[in-house]
């Protein structure tokens, strides 16, 4: 009958003690307890992975003989003498409760010794944690005393001897490395259901398998860990038990009676061996517990505020306790983390004294600032910033976290100043639209009507309207620093709105608002002489773009001065400078000016730290090609596509409507529907460094000055032109009284030289070479004059 193989085999319920994806340790095990050069085997490894268990497993198939060897648990000795006592206890197979008293360690060490002697021997010292900094000078004596002896060790701890052998357990995989991974297959999830009784692991309680691989991966494959949440599971269902994981509960057995105390809680078995720790390494441990990030000294220097020295040492005692997982090695350094049973037990700690936990998250958040600060500047100088991402790149989600942080504490003005900081980072480790949208969670939690001087509002409005103007989104950035500007005024703070004022000058020119920009820049001026920074420098810059014709012309005196102003700016300045310069050349007559900008951005040394730049000069240049023609349809498709996948691809934001973009329905038309998709496909897989590679290699756009058909002869010039009236080869060939074949050769010919794939083509680039140039007067603007304060 279906289903009858789903029934339990015996009565009852019961479980499955058994040990899961250990065989790779129980192997190696094996062979070094064979090998005779290894005298004394350590095994360490975290709280609860399972070191006593795989050393126990291990022993019978190494020819331990019960007779003369021993196991012996020291769990719950304190000192020298009781462990070397529970030791002669064991290895002597006889009590020693009716004994008048202990013997003291050198003599239970020295009746140790002369028992064993040179007989083969095998000692395992379980669970030495708390008595292995005192006994570890005893152990190098008893193995020279003892030629044949072998001693095997469990402890968080190593001896610290030289010729120990240590083997650190890890934690069992919580995946699975091919695949076609089925979900509950992996090592940590099969001892999870080996773990829970029978009556529960065939009920619809435990069907959902990826809530248990979810449940492992929480616990990172702790076998202790996950036995107990196996017991929290038959109490109240996997789903429940995972929340009160994630919220940081701890986890708690059934209270078998042959399970000692410590490992009854997740907690006890953390804590447990601790009491000797140093209280600054207790308090670095806490503190690194707040970090989401890999651990490495530079942060513990930052969590503790210590020289690198003494961050040092206090990481090699957490290391060495087994407290901190080594994740990465590189030429700079370890990395590490807590296990997440460690960071569940310091969660628990700072729970339980909500008052220091507020003090050190507050500390932890201020050393985050701090930092932000000193790396902030540094983007914005080629020599320094790949170094800056770096240090920024490896703390990126804890710099998020501080943000939410300072948002939830009621410090949002700082939020967007430590946001505002790390501008670069977020665009180039892809958390802009993130961090965007945490900060309009600022805005909405501030009132407008009552800020105090702290200017949480127009402060945000100024930075989302900034990172808004750089990525393109003008008609936001429009919106966004027209706030500003209006905010600060109502604060009674001139200086500020003058300085976005200068920022609003270029977005609108950009998107054709010219008399606003004038008006803007007119009020910016007034405050020149108190602007300071680059400020000055940016509202000159300003007042030379709004000089700048429109439609823009080929003049090219004030064009050449702006592009040699922001050639001599540093690292990403010189990008948006370029950029910004090159929008305003986008027309039929000055295209090429606006290519070769772009392309000079696109060429840049390590454009790759520059991933928002080199997306807007890819989209310029597609919308230099769009006004040009829809003869370069699908570079202008290609390149706009490529765009809008990398925007996705890195967390930017997409362009708003109303913004600047191709006309893609004309395009479309042109390229027809086929090729239309195929050029979607293809630049939806484009890499950026193949983006670039296409923009820089495509089709350059002729100087409008230098006619494309000076290229052709006499003959082909005319053909040319006749084919731009329309008329067939026949017609031609009878007009000029040649072959209609000839006319055929000589149309083939037109097409390759002027890199046109048709006649309708060839017909746009003539019509367009002969159109006269329009004759714009450049507009007279007057504009304030400015006084630059200068230091003395």
């Amino acid at each position: 009958m279906a289903g009858d193989d789903l029934r339990p085999t015996l009565a009852g319920t019961y479980r499955l003690p058994t040990i899961v994806g250990r065989a790779a340790e129980l192997a190696e095990l094996g062979r070094l307890l064979l090998d005779r050069r290894v005298r004394l085997l350590t095994l360490t490894g975290t709280a609860g992975v399972g070191k006593s268990r795989l050393a126990r497993e291990a022993l019978p198939d190494s020819g331990f003989r019960a007779d003369r060897d021993a196991m012996v648990d020291l769990g719950e000795c304190v000192d020298r003498t009781g462990a070397w006592n529970a030791v002669l206890e064991k290895a002597s197979h006889r009590s020693l409760a009716a004994a008048p008293r202990y013997f003291d360690p050198v003599e239970a060490l020295s009746a140790l010794a002369s028992m064993i002697g040179a007989s083969p021997a095998i000692l395992l010292l379980d669970n030495c944690d708390r008595v292995v900094e005192q006994i570890s000078t005893d152990v190098a004596r008893l193995l020279d005393h003892c030629p044949n002896l072998t001693l095997v060790a469990t402890s968080r701890i190593p001896f610290n001897l030289y010729r120990e052998c240590v083997l650190c357990v890890r934690p069992l995989s919580t995946g699975c490395d091919t695949g076609d991974y089925y979900p509950g297959s992996a090592p940590a999830a099969q001892l999870l259901l080996d773990s829970i009784d029978s009556h529960y692991r065939g009920t619809g309680a435990v069907a959902d398998r990826l809530v248990l691989d979810e449940i492992v991966r929480e616990l990172d494959g702790v076998p202790l860990a996950i036995e107990l949440a196996a017991g929290s599971i038959a109490r109240i269902g996997p789903v429940r038990t995972l929340h009160r994981i994630e919220a940081g509960a701890d986890l708690k057995s059934t209270s078998y009676v042959d399970v000692p105390a410590r490992h009854r809680t997740l907690h006890g078995a953390v804590e447990w061996g601790l009491d000797d720790v140093a209280p600054e390494v207790l308090d670095l441990l806490l503190r690194l517990s707040m970090y989401e990030s890999v651990i490495d000294t530079d942060m513990a220097c930052l969590a503790a505020g210590t020289t690198d020295e003494e961050a040092t040492n206090a990481m090699t005692e957490l290391v060495r306790r087994s407290l901190l997982d080594h994740v990465s090695s590189g030429p700079h350094g370890n990395g590490y983390r807590l296990f997440a049973t460690v960071h569940a037990y310091c969660r628990q700690i700072l729970a339980a004294d909500p008052a220091r936990a507020t003090a050190m998250r507050d500390d932890h958040v201020d050393r985050l600032c701090g930092l932000a600060e000193t790396i902030g500047p540094r983007f914005d100088t080629s020599e320094h910033r790949a170094t800056a991402l770096d240090a920024a790149g490896k703390r990126i989600v804890d710099f998020i976290a501080a943000v939410h942080y300072l948002i939830d504490s009621g410090r949002p003005e700082r939020a967007v100043r430590l946001a505002a900081d790390l501008e670069s980072a977020w665009i180039q480790f892809g958390y802009q639209s993130e961090v965007e949208s945490v900060l309009a969670k600022a805005l909405e939690m501030s009132d407008r009507s009552t800020l105090s001087p702290g200017l949480t509002a127009p402060l945000c409005l100024e930075v989302l309207g900034t990172w808004a103007g750089r990525s393109g989104r003008l008609r936001r950035a429009v919106d966004l620093l027209t706030n500003s500007i209006a905010a600060y005024r109502r604060f009674d703070r001139p200086v500020d709105a003058a300085r976005v004022a200068v920022v609003l000058v270029p977005v609108l020119i950009a998107v054709g608002d010219r008399a606003g920009a004038k008006d803007r820049l007119s009020v910016a001026a007034r405050y020149a002489d108190e602007l300071t920074g680059p400020w000055p420098g940016r509202l000159q810059g300003s007042m030379m773009l709004l000089r700048m014709p429109d439609p823009p012309t080929r003049d090219t005196e004030i064009w050449g001065k702006l592009r040699d102003r922001a050639r001599c700016l540093d690292s990403t300045a010189r990008l948006i400078g370029l950029n910004t310069l090159a929008r305003t050349q986008i027309g039929p007559r000055t295209a090429d000016r606006a290519q070769l900008l772009y392309r000079e951005n696109l060429d840049e040394d390590g454009l790759e730290e520059h991933v928002l730049q080199a997306i807007v000069a890819l989209e310029g240049c597609a919308m230099a090609y769009d006004a040009v023609g829809i003869e370069y349809a699908e570079a202008t498709m290609t390149l706009m596509y490529a765009a809008r996948r990398l925007r996705a691809t890195h967390g930017i934001p997409q362009l708003g409507a109303g913004d600047p973009a191709p006309r893609v329905a004309e395009h479309r038309n042109a390229l027809g529907e086929a090729r239309f998709r195929e050029i979607m496909r293809t630049a939806g897989e484009m890499s950026l460094a193949e983006a670039v590679a296409y923009a820089c290699t495509g089709p350059t756009l002729p100087d409008p000055d230098d006619s494309p058909l000076a290229a052709l002869t006499n003959r082909q010039g005319e053909i040319a032109r006749l084919v731009a009236t329309g008329m067939t080869n026949r017609m031609i060939a009878t007009q000029l009284g040649i072959s209609e074949w000839t006319v055929v050769n000589h149309v083939r010919q037109v097409m390759l030289k002027l890199g046109c794939p048709s006649r309708l083509h060839v017909a746009l680039l003539v019509e367009r070479d002969s159109q006269p140039a329009e004759a714009v007067d450049e507009p007279t603007v007057e504009l304030p004059r400015i006084t630059v304060a200068r230091k003395a």
